[in-house]
């Protein structure tokens, strides 16, 4: 981690707080939550949220994971490769699916068609 000391603001880490807080409430966890999925103090995410410091490398790649985020998310840097990332939740429903009859399969196609938001 970095303390952040100067006063100097950096355009790519200057939002990370915000983004970082967005994200993780995005993933619908709490600071506890994510703390010991890293083995970090729910302390610490909150310096992370609050701007205090900044988490760094293997962190930053950890909370991606947890978050369903490419790292670019956390520094507001868009491409034109951003993909659709599938959660392992969306990976299961998939091979349920595949692995389903045929029958099976149209239900539940019509199933999700008729519970859209």
């Amino acid at each position: 981690m970095k303390n952040i000391k100067n006063n100097a603001t950096n355009p790519l880490t200057e939002d990370l707080p915000q983004r970082l807080k967005m994200c993780r409430e995005n993933a619908g966890l709490s600071l506890r939550q994510v703390a010991k999925k890293i083995n970090k103090t729910a302390a610490t995410v909150c310096k992370w949220e609050n701007g205090k410091i900044e988490p760094y490398g293997d962190t930053l790649l950890q909370l991606c994971e947890i978050y369903n985020v490419d790292i670019t998310t956390f520094y507001g840097v868009t491409t034109d490769n951003n993909k659709m990332r599938i959660t392992p939740q969306e990976i299961e429903l998939i091979k349920l699916f595949r692995n389903a009859t045929k029958h099976a399969q149209i239900a539940t196609k019509t199933v999700l068609k008729n519970c859209q938001k």
